[in-house]
């Protein structure tokens, strides 16, 4: 299901899956909704508070094709759509009891996909050099108040990787949320770093980029005190990578950070501006 275009006098590649995704919307029967701007709206905040409570609800709910939607959704989001990774995150919290409220979001991720089918990953004559962004949404989940970490790495001005994942822990602080996502995103950059390597690519620590100046100060102070004692062990990981100068971790105005788009709802204009930093055209 995805198209690869080869353009040698460009020197581009794109990657993409506008005839997969028609299928999906033929499926579905929503192939004549009116498109949207966004996969989800900022301001919708779904819940378990959405699940169905009467057995009228969850019998009409049954015949609603949820799990089946949401796999579609999955197939492209981890193929070649990194701007849909949020949002199937979300609604995949409630495939054990979903509601109107739920099924409704499904259908505003695939109306977006409608009016963005032909979007696709475009890789140029960017530098092969591996970078990559972190960023996390702090208490982002209404239910368990969990937040939300989320990381791309680019290649020829390109992602390769991304991921939207709830944390495992609540976090007390968005400077401890920066840290936890900062862990996380460290493991897949050493793991890119000798794939790439392996490709016949120069050894070189990848670039880890973050908008958050107090996380990048807690990961290379190595001293145990009030503010991150109650931390996992296993988050204080980034702190033996930096020192054996396995990744570089810099500062990044919010601005120049692409992932947003991968922690949270942004409006329209925004929204944009990320999917093109990250590489979706």
């Amino acid at each position: 299901g995805i198209r690869i275009k080869k353009d040698m006098q460009q020197y581009t590649l794109h990657l993409s899956q506008e005839k997969y995704i028609e299928k999906v919307l033929d499926r579905f029967n929503v192939a004549d909704v009116k498109p949207l701007g966004v996969p989800l709206q900022p301001y919708d905040k779904i819940s378990k508070e959405d699940c169905p409570k009467t057995q009228e609800v969850i019998n009409d709910m049954q015949g609603v094709p949820y799990a089946s939607a949401w796999g579609s959704l999955m197939y492209v989001m981890v193929a070649t759509r990194p701007d849909i990774a949020y949002a199937v995150g979300v609604v995949s919290r409630f495939m054990a009891n979903p509601g109107k409220a739920h099924w409704n979001a499904v259908k505003s991720i695939t109306r977006y996909l409608k009016g963005t089918k032909n979007k696709c990953l475009c890789y140029g004559k960017g530098p092969l050099e591996l970078k990559s962004f972190y960023n996390s949404n702090m208490a982002g989940d209404v239910d368990t108040r969990k937040s939300t970490s989320g990381y791309v790495f680019r290649l020829a001005s390109c992602a390769v990787s991304w991921c939207s994942r709830l944390q495992n822990v609540v976090a007390l602080s968005t400077t401890e949320a920066e840290y936890i996502s900062v862990t996380e995103a460290s493991k897949e950059a050493i793991w890119s770093a000798c794939l790439c390597s392996e490709f016949g690519l120069p050894e070189k620590a990848p670039i880890l980029g973050c908008d958050s100046q107090s996380a990048i100060c807690l990961a290379k102070n190595a001293m145990f005190h009030a503010r991150t004692k109650h931390i996992d062990v296993r988050y204080h990981f980034i702190r033996e990578v930096l020192e054996d100068g396995l990744i570089t971790l810099i500062k990044v105005h919010t601005s120049q950070n692409p992932t947003d788009v991968l922690t949270k709802c942004l409006p329209k204009a925004q929204h944009q501006i990320c999917i093109q930093m990250v590489g979706v055209t």
